[in-house]
């Protein structure tokens, strides 16, 4: 009998599940657009997700995370990365080189700061409040002072903060 391949599916939900990491043969799956890795145990984002790369939707909310890795700029199609619930403290400036990204979803984290080159994310084009609306949801972070006060006037004012003069 030959094993089972996956390598065909579109969508991945494996939320709700307990599970620290996946196997590195799931990098064959090329044809994934949507992976749901929300509400388990994960402490850094499995290696072979950076290898699918048309994925447009991650979510890894409610984990254990703390950082991620730079590789993320390698799903260039990602449109949609929810990583709210875990205790991640910085995100990478390679975050920033996602141009497709259209929703970001970093709150109930640990974040102090943002990479001075995220206002090159123009597809983000405002501070979200309710879960499902596209833009940056990243006010529910210990924000240092200058950037939590210079979100008070929009993602606009952040990215004209953030902006080499």
């Amino acid at each position: 009998m030959k094993p089972l391949s996956c390598t065909c599916l579109e969508v991945l939900s494996l939320a709700n599940n307990q599970i620290t990491g996946l196997p590195g043969s799931l990098a064959a799956m090329h044809k994934l657009t949507k992976l749901n890795l929300s509400h388990n145990r994960i402490v850094h984002i499995p290696t072979c997700v950076y290898s699918m790369k048309g994925l447009v939707f991650l979510h890894l909310a409610c984990n254990r995370l703390e950082t991620i890795a730079d590789q993320i700029q390698d799903l260039v199609n990602l449109k949609i990365l929810i990583v709210e619930g875990n205790s991640i403290h910085t995100l990478p400036k390679t975050l920033c080189f996602l141009e497709t990204l259209e929703l970001l979803n970093v709150d109930f984290n640990d974040l102090q700061n943002v990479p001075v080159e995220m206002y090159q994310l123009n597809r983000l084009r405002r501070l979200a409040c309710h879960p499902l609306d596209k833009g940056l949801h990243i006010i529910h972070n210990p924000l240092l002072k200058p950037i939590q006060e210079v979100l008070q006037g929009g993602l606009s004012a952040l990215y004209n903060y953030l902006k080499p003069s």
